[in-house]
């Protein structure tokens, strides 16, 4: 079966048509050893239930092959609340506006350079560099240079998260691109311990180095590694995912597009990122969330879908399909900007919600406000204007404005 098939069989037009039949008719689908969960009040238990529904066998031994463990890895340990109390710590209440104000010079500056040409590759010319920028402005970790950066988070998050059929190239990629990561972060660490006491760095590395003076919020220079790591790995390859993904959204639709240019000329960010998550919900960077059953459980409990899922079953729960489900939504299939933001997914549910759902409810809609000012904004000409993929990953897309 070819890539393009298989895409489009994938595809968030296929699921949306898929998932409608089953919320009224098999809303909780019985797959042998998993569960498809479709309906939002259901997705919602499943993801804010977490001791019942574990991400460990899914994630764990994938995360110990990478980065290391991770504590968006583990069940709510007394190492998971340690290790993320302490990374939760770093990042202060008035980082967001210097980060938002980190996302949106950097994609100006990306803009700037493309306006004499009108044309503009947004994942690598925009989306990707500006989550690599982030990770090395704020997070402190730039890589050897952003091309090899930009390598290792991609395969590594790739192998972590997507790789469902356990393909053997990209596993193996991983583990080299994870030596290589493991071998730079220790000397990084190791330079930025002997600099404390003279340089004035005040990134989230530095501040956990900083931490490991008081016994409280220490961790050791291996949990800073593999934490960071973590951290950043899941930092780069969805915030561009999810740019991209709904900035082709919102190509698709003129009228919304011309709404969300106009509120991003009059400095309404508000309003741009209303655009932004009701365009993201339509082709959401995360569609599906896998845990595992640590027990038999009656999901549903007490309604006409009510369902016993066994011990050791597989549950998908389809945050798109939950941001579809009538019964959350009004008028699920039309584009509206006035929803409440509880109706959204992107970032998941209960314990494992994402680490920078703070800082990518600032960061999208800045740089799509940044993409939005431009004239004439429009795909590009043939095949380049339709979004390219490496394996799940947006990997180009070309747009075209009025130069100048």
């Amino acid at each position: 079966m070819s890539a393009r098939l298989v895409r489009w069989l994938t595809g968030a037009d296929v699921q949306r048509a898929v998932f409608g039949f089953l919320r009224k008719h098999h809303p909780n689908l019985n797959l042998g050893k998993r569960v498809l969960v479709t309906r939002a009040e259901d997705v919602n238990e499943v993801l804010k239930t977490d001791a019942v529904f574990s991400v460990t066998e899914i994630y764990a031994e994938r995360m110990e092959r990478t980065t290391g463990p991770f504590f968006l890895g583990m069940e709510n340990t007394p190492q998971y609340q340690r290790e993320s109390s302490i990374s939760r710590q770093a990042v202060r209440r008035e980082d967001l506006e210097q980060i938002r104000a980190m996302a949106r010079e950097h994609a100006e500056q990306l803009i700037a350079v493309a306006r004499p040409t009108g044309r503009l590759d947004v994942v690598n010319g925009l989306t990707r560099p500006v989550a690599l920028g982030v990770v090395d402005r704020f997070f402190g970790v730039s890589g050897p240079n952003p091309e090899t950066m930009a390598r290792w988070m991609r395969i590594i998050f790739w192998d972590i998260f997507l790789n469902l059929g356990n393909d053997a190239d990209v596993t193996a990629r991983a583990r080299t691109a994870s030596a290589e990561l493991k071998t730079y972060m220790e000397g990084l660490i190791a330079q930025r311990k002997a600099g404390l006491a003279t340089e004035g760095r005040d990134d989230f590395l530095t501040r956990l180095l900083r931490m490991q003076e008081n016994e409280a919020t220490r961790l050791d220079d291996d949990a800073v590694r593999r934490n960071v790591g973590g951290i950043i790995v899941g930092a780069v390859d969805t915030t561009s995912k999810a740019l991209a993904q709904l900035i082709n959204e919102l190509l698709e639709r003129p009228e919304a597009l011309g709404e969300a240019q106009s509120a991003a000329r009059a400095g309404d960010m508000a309003r741009v990122a209303a655009h932004a998550f009701e365009a993201l919900r339509f082709d959401p960077h995360n569609p599906l969330l896998m845990r595992t059953c640590h027990e038999d459980y009656v999901l549903a409990r007490g309604t006409d879908r009510e369902m016993r899922i066994p011990k050791g079953t597989l549950v998908i729960a389809s945050t798109l399909s939950a941001m579809f489900d009538p019964e959350v939504l009004q008028e699920p299939d039309e584009f509206r900007v006035d929803r409440p933001p509880q109706g959204y997914m992107h970032f998941g549910r209960g314990l494992h919600t994402c680490y920078g759902e703070r800082i990518n409810h600032l960061v999208l809609p800045e740089v799509l406000g940044c993409l939005l000012r431009l004239r004439n904004l429009r795909r590009a000409n043939g095949g380049e204007g339709r979004m390219k993929f490496e394996g799940p990953f947006p990997n180009r897309l070309v747009v075209e404005f009025e130069p100048g």
